[in-house]
């Protein structure tokens, strides 16, 4: 019996034009009636989660978001944290040097905003900012960030082709460091060892006294693959990675066919 649903956003829950559908609202009353406890586990800053929160209507005591792939667990309620896994200056300054070489754009996330650089790479500027993230942001100098200031995630957003030659190139050792996961055919995301969706889901059920067996996972690209793989049931987007759908335990529609509507009423009784 599902006990817990962890849903991905961007590909799974929201369409293709970022909205979340009236029949997969209704899918998800429909398991919240049944005591289902949702959990929207995504890339995403608290900053672009306000209106899906009164959406979805996550209003219990217990109702928790995993953010940033994992890296920031928030109760909802309260703001009481459960997990805060963050990169320093340092982490920034040896990628802003390492994509930088290879002509990767980088952006970086902290609690409050998304920060560009001054300049990019010339004839590879990221299109992360209002295209992908809809969070504050500013133009930064990366080299006046104070050696306290912290971060959630590093993000490197430009077309897929280019992206795909890149990554192989990337300094072996330095990523040895970190998780890195590719959220969007077009999109690097890199976070603090050990950060991914599937370890903060496992923190969250320990805590909320829920057995894996009985969480569902709904995802689409390789950074839910460790909360696919968690899960009792890790169930895939039509319109997912092909790489993840060999992980599923069930395939269903893809996000512009409301597949989470449609996983939600095969699997939730």
């Amino acid at each position: 019996m599902i006990q817990l649903l962890a849903i991905d956003l961007d590909g799974t829950l929201l369409n293709s034009s970022k909205e979340v559908t009236a029949k997969n609202l209704e899918a998800l009353d429909y398991a919240q009636e049944r005591g289902v406890k949702v959990v929207i586990c995504t890339g995403r800053p608290y900053s672009t989660m306000h209106h899906l929160i009164d959406q979805i209507g996550l209003k219990s005591e217990d109702d928790y978001l995993i953010l940033y792939n994992g890296a920031f667990v928030q109760r909802i309620s309260d703001g009481q944290v459960l997990i805060q896994e963050e990169l320093s200056s340092q982490d920034l300054h040896s990628w802003y040097r390492e994509l930088t070489t290879l002509n990767l754009p980088l952006n970086v996330l902290d609690q409050d905003l998304v920060y560009e650089p001054l300049t990019y790479p010339k004839g590879y500027e990221s299109f992360y900012v209002g295209n992908v993230s809809t969070a504050p942001h500013t133009k930064i100098d990366f080299n006046d960030f104070d050696e306290a200031h912290r971060f959630m995630k590093f993000v490197v957003t430009i077309d897929e082709a280019h992206l795909s030659r890149q990554i192989p190139l990337l300094n072996k050792e330095l990523v040895s460091q970190y998780t890195l996961s590719r959220s969007h055919p077009f999109q690097l995301e890199i976070m603090k060892a050990g950060v991914n969706k599937g370890n903060a889901l496992k923190k969250l059920s320990d805590q909320l006294n829920i057995q894996p067996s009985a969480i569902m996972a709904i995802g689409d690209q390789m950074n839910d693959e460790r909360m696919i793989e968690f899960a009792g049931l890790g169930v895939v987007m039509g319109n997912g990675a092909e790489t993840l759908k060999q992980r599923a335990d069930y395939i269903t529609l893809s996000n512009d066919q409301e597949g989470v509507a449609h996983a939600i009423y095969q699997f939730i009784q």
